[in-house]
């Protein structure tokens, strides 16, 4: 009996610990950043495309990409404003795209959020949250410059 009962038990923790796993990250691996929920969906669930590094400026930067589902700008910008309250904020619009990016005091870290095709200002669908990471930091100015396409490194 005591066996069936440890089994039993066994198997409990076994399942638990399956049905943990599968659930989807709270915080982006790259940075420790919230998560953006809108990435999670069954097919891959809150799982990035790791880009490849590159160089910026004399920094390198690692990029965890995420698709976003089912979400309009509007939202996710509300939620990465809220959940990102220390970074600032700043918007651009390139080819079609509606693009905005949330970066921290340090230039260590910044989230960009683009949007599908539309006007400037419209309430487009979220298409993808990019989480960067930066080391060593890059300029304020440098931030700024990637907005308009036209980088300046110090």
């Amino acid at each position: 009996m005591r066996f069936i009962f440890s089994c039993t038990v066994m198997f409990g923790v076994v399942l638990a610990a399956l049905a943990d796993s599968n659930s989807p990250p709270a915080t982006d691996e790259l940075t420790g950043l919230p998560l953006y929920p809108a990435t999670h969906n069954i097919a891959d669930p809150g799982h990035p495309l790791k880009l490849p590094e590159v160089t910026i400026c004399k920094c390198k930067m690692q990029t965890d990409f995420y698709n976003v589902y089912e979400a309009k700008m509007d939202a996710t910008l509300a939620w990465c404003t809220a959940n990102l309250a220390e970074f600032k904020h700043v918007h651009a619009y390139a080819n079609g795209c509606s693009q905005d990016a949330f970066y921290n005091a340090e230039g260590t870290i910044l989230v960009s959020v683009m949007g599908s095709h539309g006007k400037d200002g419209e309430n487009t669908a979220a298409e993808s949250i990019s989480y960067k990471k930066f080391t060593p930091g890059l300029a304020e100015k440098t931030i700024l410059g990637m907005k308009d396409r036209k980088i300046v490194c110090p």
